[in-house]
């Protein structure tokens, strides 16, 4: 289920508002289009994440910066890696430990960690020398300290940690809210929370009340009402009174991010190979024809076959410009 997650956080597109910016390849160095399909920042760059809080992380000359929405520089190249801004605070890593800079590029959280996770809900998971993971505080104090074996981002006042072996909920104060009694947790998203106990999958309250009882062989988190199920090897749409809305026939492929959750009342999935966006009843809106795809944001998606390309909510292409692909 993490694997899972990471692919779909990673395929999602970058938002630049109000300019949405998306990165594409040009004869193997990386720019942005708008969403016209405009190039509006030169690709001469060798690598490039998209933008979140107006600012971008790139690579150029074997380090990490940022630039703003007009490509020029705002923080000069020089991390081993640079992740995006959250709550204004982004995650850089410099000889091998993690630390934080703000959007002037001052480090106010000096690397020291072996890894670290965005800011959310104004804490940031980090993982100590010790192995083990705890939180920060934008100041750099270690507001819970590390203790678990594994820990997620806060999501609505609670993040899913791990001790031995085991997975619960804490709060922003370290109080174990849900008891270490799950194999495996999933997050929490507008009150409803995954989990796995043993081999099945089932959906809780945030007091840790089962709201639907582990019954499905994988889940992912509700989105717009619905949340994607898989049963007998097929992957549907169930409501949260877990009855299916749409029934299972799709296929995940976890290496190729071949569904999505909904978004802007759209799902990416798979039938027969193909991959197209369905509506709520289950019916395809834009045609099967692609062998991969992400959820729409801002009206726009990535999708793939030979290259990759972005189209619109009618499956009109964007791009790719002739002789360009996107990231």
């Amino acid at each position: 289920m993490a694997l899972a997650l990471l692919f779909t956080v990673q395929f999602e597109l970058a938002q630049s508002l109000p300019k949405h910016l998306l990165p594409v390849e040009v004869d193997e160095k990386y720019g942005f289009i708008d969403s016209s399909g405009k190039l509006v920042i030169p690709a001469d760059l060798d690598s490039v994440w998209g933008f979140s809080e107006g600012l971008a992380s790139v690579w150029q000359g074997g380090q990490a910066g940022y630039i703003d929405e007009s490509g020029r520089f705002a923080i000069r190249p020089q991390f081993q890696f640079a992740s995006g801004f959250s709550e204004g605070l982004a995650g850089v890593e410099l000889d091998d430990k993690w630390g934080f800079v703000d959007r002037s590029g001052t480090l106010v959280i000096q690397p020291r960690y072996r890894d670290a996770q965005a800011f959310s809900e104004g804490l940031a998971a980090v993982h100590a020398d010790t192995g083990l993971w705890g939180f920060v505080d934008k100041t750099g104090a270690e507001i819970i300290p590390p203790q678990f074996t594994m820990a997620w981002s806060f999501s609505e006042n609670l993040a899913a940690v791990y001790h031995d072996k085991k997975c619960g909920f804490i709060d922003p104060k370290g109080t174990v809210i849900v008891p270490f009694r799950f194999n495996e947790c999933g997050g929490m998203k507008d009150g409803i929370g995954i989990v796995r106990v043993h081999k099945l999958w089932g959906f809780i309250k945030a007091s840790g009340e089962f709201l639907i009882s582990p019954r499905y062989e994988e889940a992912e988190l509700f989105f717009e009402g619905l949340a994607a199920v898989k049963q007998k090897g097929k992957w549907g749409f169930i409501a949260t009174d877990g009855q299916f809305i749409i029934p299972p026939q799709f296929d995940y492929g976890r290496i190729e991010p071949t569904m999505t959750h909904f978004s802007e009342g759209l799902a990416g999935v798979t039938k027969d190979g193909k991959f197209g966006y369905i509506d709520k009843t289950g019916a395809f809106v834009i045609a099967p024809q692609y062998l991969k795809g992400g959820p729409f944001q801002s009206g726009i998606a990535q999708v793939c076959v030979a290259v990759c390309g972005y189209i619109d909510l009618q499956g009109k292409t964007i791009w790719p410009v002739r002789g360009t692909r996107p990231i």
